[in-house]
């Protein structure tokens, strides 16, 4: 082989290893981030079905939509208005990629490889086997009185739900009364099994909740949904207010109890009274 073959063979090994590494990256970075909330010609989950998305928008416009959608529809975009509409107002969060990140995973979708294998919870319900006992595990998940398997923390620390089987009080985040009627059972699984925002995802990253855990709150999601018009939210205003009072009146007899025993003379008073009745 002489010396000009060698130098192609190996700009073609080069290049060849250049476009593996990268679509890698594509496809890792769709998996861990996107295939929560999309799929590759498999049906519309949280936002769009993203098969052909190069065909409908240029690669400018679908960069700076996916590093950040909120800037985009705040610019009043008529395309980006139209998915924050048609997907009930849900938004997308913002991404802290590259352009060369963005454009990889562009191409990862184009090439088609990401439709094969895509997550079945894009075309099967799966609650379809689900029943009481699921809704009341996930029931015991979101509100803590059952710990996650690998020690995440529980629903109710950034969520709410009416509900009247739980006490929920979470309101560092969204309530997530209506989620299953917006989302349907694919897009809360997508979600809960791999969160594409950032502090969910920084909170559950080392503690991934089970494929029972993700079925079982998505059971109890849907159970909410379905039952919210008939809840009625319990008003604790006026139990504190009451409980308030009665820690009040306890503190305030307590100190009056204490200042009447308390000590009114001083320590040494009896033996300063026996000395001066001598020397007297």
């Amino acid at each position: 082989m002489n010396i000009y073959r060698m130098k192609a063979l190996l700009l073609f090994i080069g290049i060849f290893t250049f476009t593996i590494i990268f679509a890698g990256e594509g496809e890792d970075i769709f998996k861990k981030t996107c295939a929560a909330c999309h799929t590759i010609g498999k049906g519309r989950l949280v936002g769009p079905d993203l098969k052909n998305v190069a065909d409908k928008q240029s690669q400018e416009w679908l960069v700076s939509f996916i590093k950040s959608s909120t800037t985009k529809i705040k610019s009043g975009d008529a395309a980006a208005l139209a998915i924050f509409e048609e997907y009930n107002r849900i938004l997308m969060p913002d991404n802290n990629f590259t352009d060369a990140q963005i454009i990889n995973v562009l191409n990862y979708i184009s090439s088609g490889t990401g439709a094969e294998g895509q997550a079945a919870t894009a075309t099967v319900d799966i609650l379809i086997e689900t029943g009481a006992d699921n809704v009341s595990q996930g029931a015991a998940l979101f509100s803590g009185n059952e710990r996650l398997t690998n020690g995440g923390a529980a629903c109710t620390s950034c969520h709410k739900v009416r509900d009247e089987r739980v006490f929920s009080s979470g309101t560092l985040a969204k309530d997530l009364s209506q989620t299953y009627e917006l989302m349907g059972s694919a897009g809360i699984a997508g979600i809960v099994k791999n969160p594409p925002f950032p502090v969910m995802g920084a909170a559950y990253v080392n503690h991934p909740l089970t494929e029972d855990e993700v079925i079982n709150l998505t059971a109890y999601l849907k159970s909410v949904s379905e039952q919210r018009i008939y809840q009625v939210p319990t008003d604790f205003s006026l139990s504190f207010v009451f409980l308030g009072l009665v820690v009040f009146m306890v503190i305030i007899m307590s100190s009056i109890i204490i200042y009447f025993n308390r000590k009114k003379l001083a320590v040494n008073h009896d033996l300063l009274s026996r000395a001066s009745n001598v020397i007297n």
